[in-house]
């Protein structure tokens, strides 16, 4: 009985070691989920890793990358976490990853300036030119990109791309709808900006080195536990944005 006593506070000292992670960002240009305030790291996944670490005991480091750069840094194991995912957008990356449960969702939408277009089809959109962030994937919808079809021009940013869009550098953008939301609420040149296509709604997940298996499991049980009290919904409420499950 002793030796099986002694055992279970090894595991317990093993499985409640605190660590520190990295997580994936997007260098200040992705409101809500991460933006610059007061010369720091603010939004969405910073209250959400904040409230994680405090369910975990872990520490959880923001670093901000561009999409293309940090996606090339987990590829090679030198940023443990990314989050607001969904699987088939990582598919043809060199190190996939292992992922939580779902969380949330994200719905992927093409943007346009003000008119009258409604487009049901998208070979409606063929021959126009459609902003894009370096390193977003969309699924099946990229079958519709290429020559004679949709064209893209890839940017660094959202920040970037609604530049353009304002400017009539690009005929549309394509982005997820909670950040399109944050910038036509906050940005009054872009308050007239239309959704004109949605791509999808898929439910996005945390992504993981595929060795983080047990900070997999600690992970989801904190997230169910801040899905079951609504806390996820009140972090995007802050940056007034609707949960999407």
């Amino acid at each position: 009985m002793r030796h099986i006593l002694s055992l279970i506070v090894i595991l317990w000292g093993f499985f409640a070691r605190a660590e520190t992670y990295t997580v994936l960002v997007y260098h200040g240009a992705n409101p809500p989920y991460n933006f610059i305030a007061n010369n720091e790291q603010s939004g969405i996944f910073k209250d959400l890793f904040k409230r994680l670490g405090e369910l975990t005991g872990h520490t959880f480091e923001l670093v901000p990358w561009s999409v293309a750069k940090g996606q090339k840094l987990f590829d090679e194991g030198k940023i443990d976490i990314e989050p607001g995912v969904h699987p088939s957008w990582r598919l043809q990356r060199g190190i996939p990853g292992i992922y939580t449960n779902a969380y949330a969702s994200s719905t992927e939408v093409i943007l346009g300036r003000q008119s009258n277009v409604t487009v049901t089809n998208p070979a409606q959109l063929y021959g126009k030119v459609i902003g894009r962030v370096r390193g977003y994937r969309y699924g099946d919808f990229e079958q519709h990109f290429g020559r004679d079809k949709i064209l893209i021009y890839d940017n660094i940013s959202e920040k970037e791309l609604l530049s353009q869009l304002l400017y009539k550098r690009v005929d549309y953008v394509m982005l997820g709808d909670t950040t399109a939301d944050y910038y036509r609420s906050t940005v009054n040149a872009y308050k007239n900006f239309e959704v004109v296509y949605e791509i999808s709604t898929l439910p996005v997940y945390i992504r993981l080195q595929p060795s983080l298996t047990l900070l997999q499991l600690q992970l989801n049980k904190a997230l169910a536990q801040m899905l079951q009290h609504d806390e996820i919904s009140a972090i995007y409420a802050r940056y007034g944005a609707t949960l999407k499950h």
